[in-house]
């Protein structure tokens, strides 16, 4: 591919539970440290494109889609090695080059001719894939404070450069440009505008060419839901706050019953109880922002990924909160079954929590449909063998097919792909939702932002890569900006909220009461079970 030079002068907390998933060098592993996600050098599961024309979730469509996002993948691998390859520190390139392709898009570039091409004027604005690529990708090397302090005197100067500017036509249409930049800065990264600072300095690039009461509107407009954004995350942060005292301060253990228990008893509809849980997760993942994910990919380990971070409150982040859910809804899944003392009704339970999980998957909510299965695939219930293999067969598959770790989560990845088809396709009142499993999501975004070098042998920002990363970013942004529209069932809710979960320990001991040691190792763990008490 061709490339030429351009200068950069602008054209313009929870308790303890049962089992916890940590991201580590080898994959995504359990507390007991099996491995059920090994590293794969295979594509991540984010490419909608390759999804199309699949309106059903078959087995099969994985090997097709499979092969068109590692196409995909290797055809961009080979763009970046040959810019790598070509870009070596030289006197031919000067500290404002722009390195672009044939077609004029960026390729890369140094830190400040990037953000100066980020720059509207009256007459040139860049297109929103660029603005966000750029908005996202960059504040791993300049804040948004110093970025936003930038963008504020370059469009000072460059107004101030040109008599024109100051004509009702030329502050038209440089204000529509910088509208734009302004639109999808506050729209998809509301949370860098927390602070009086940079929302007094996104006023003043509104105020710069703002001539008439339709323009004046559509700035109030845009503040007014910039604010939304933010009331709704503090109120978040709130309840988040308030939520993980509660669950601190209950200290009840969950109690075995020899009569049926629990949520079956409460509600035995999977369908409904499928419904509640994607209420508490499309609230969970819509608090997510991308500014987030992209500080935790840059400062984190693969395997701590958001997990300690808090804000100044000292609330956790919204990442942490996420995954926490996670693993009280696999801690949950499997008490459920443990709380029945008797085998009938643990196989209920059981089949059940299966029921659930299918139509979890059948809604497009995959990350409880994968913390369900996890839960159901803890030692203390995988031990159950009475039980399992009163379990109806087809149900067991169920269950297997969709944890089954081959080919990277082949299986899965199909599954989502058609989901994300689906929902790109639906009309009306269809149903469009997309939650993927989180921890999975977090791997794929981790291989993609270090699976290729951000800086340049000549000290260029590589593009391209940043390119890579908002593609997948914005499909995040699409999924949980999705309005969940099920009826709401509190009762269910509440339960599901803050029903009290057991750790590991517990937990073993209720999977001895419900089916007593057997093999000698078993009976020597129980013993020390008990001992510890």
């Amino acid at each position: 591919m061709r490339r030429k030079r351009a200068r950069s002068s602008n054209p313009n907390g929870c308790k303890t539970t049962a089992t916890t998933l940590t991201l580590s060098g080898e994959g995504i592993e359990n507390n007991n440290g099996k491995v059920l996600l090994p590293n794969s050098t295979s594509q991540p599961m984010l490419s909608t494109q390759s999804a199309r024309g699949y309106s059903t979730l078959p087995r099969r469509a994985a090997i097709l889609t499979s092969s068109q996002s590692q196409t995909g993948m290797i055809s961009l691998t080979q763009q970046v090695n040959a810019v790598r390859l070509d870009t070596h520190k030289s006197d031919t390139f000067e500290q404002n080059d722009l390195v672009l392709d044939n077609s004029g898009a960026v390729l890369s570039g140094s830190r400040d001719a990037l953000i100066r091409r980020l720059v509207p004027t009256r007459d040139f604005c860049p297109d929103e894939a660029y603005i966000f690529s750029l908005l996202v990708n960059i504040r791993t090397f300049i804040s948004p404070h110093e970025l936003m302090q930038k963008i504020v005197q370059y469009c000072m100067f460059a107004q101030n450069a040109d008599s024109h500017n100051f004509a009702k036509e030329g502050r038209g249409r440089m204000f529509a440009h910088i509208l734009r930049l302004c639109s999808e800065w506050a729209t998809n990264i509301p949370y860098d505008f927390k602070t009086e600072y940079m929302r007094t300095r996104l006023n003043e690039l509104l105020r710069l060419c703002a001539v008439d009461k339709t323009y004046q509107q559509k700035t109030t407009d845009l503040q007014a839901t910039l604010r939304s954004s933010l009331n709704k995350l503090d109120r978040y942060e709130k309840a988040v706050a308030n939520l993980q005292k509660a669950l601190s301060e209950n200290t009840t253990l969950p109690e075995q019953s020899d009569s049926m228990t629990g949520l079956f008893l409460m509600c035995n509809d999977a369908k409904t109880v499928a419904q509640q849980l994607t209420h508490i997760e499309m609230e969970r993942f819509s608090m997510v922002g991308v500014d987030e994910i992209v500080q935790s990919l840059a400062s984190d380990p693969l395997s701590e990924i958001g997990r300690h971070s808090k804000n100044k409150e000292g609330v956790i982040s919204s990442i942490s909160f996420y995954i926490e859910w996670f693993n009280r809804l696999s801690a949950f899944a499997a008490i459920e079954v443990l709380k029945q003392t008797k085998k009938r009704n643990r196989v209920a339970v059981f089949e059940f929590m299966i029921d659930i999980a299918k139509e979890c998957c059948e809604i497009g909510n995959f990350n409880s449909m994968m913390a369900i299965v996890a839960g159901l695939s803890l030692p203390a219930v995988s031990r159950l063998k009475k039980t399992w293999c009163r379990v109806e067969k087809s149900k067991l598959e169920i269950l297997q097919h969709q944890l089954d770790p081959s080919g990277n989560f082949l299986s899965y990845r199909a599954t989502i792909k058609a989901a994300q088809w689906r929902a790109d396709s639906a009309r009306g009142n269809q149903p469009k939702i997309v939650i993927p499993f989180f921890v999975l999501l977090l791997k794929d975004l981790f291989l993609i932002y270090h699976g290729h070098p951000r800086i340049l042998p000549n000290a260029h920002l590589n593009f391209m890569a940043f390119n890579q990363l908002a593609e997948q970013l914005r499909d995040v942004i699409q999924w949980k900006s999705t309005i969940c529209t099920f009826e709401k069932n509190p009762q269910v809710l509440q339960y599901l909220l803050i029903t009290a979960v057991s750790g590991e320990k517990d937990s073993m001991l209720m999977s001895f009461e419900c089916e007593p040691p057997e093999s000698s190792s078993e009976r020597e763990q129980h013993k020390k079970l008990r001992g510890g008490k």
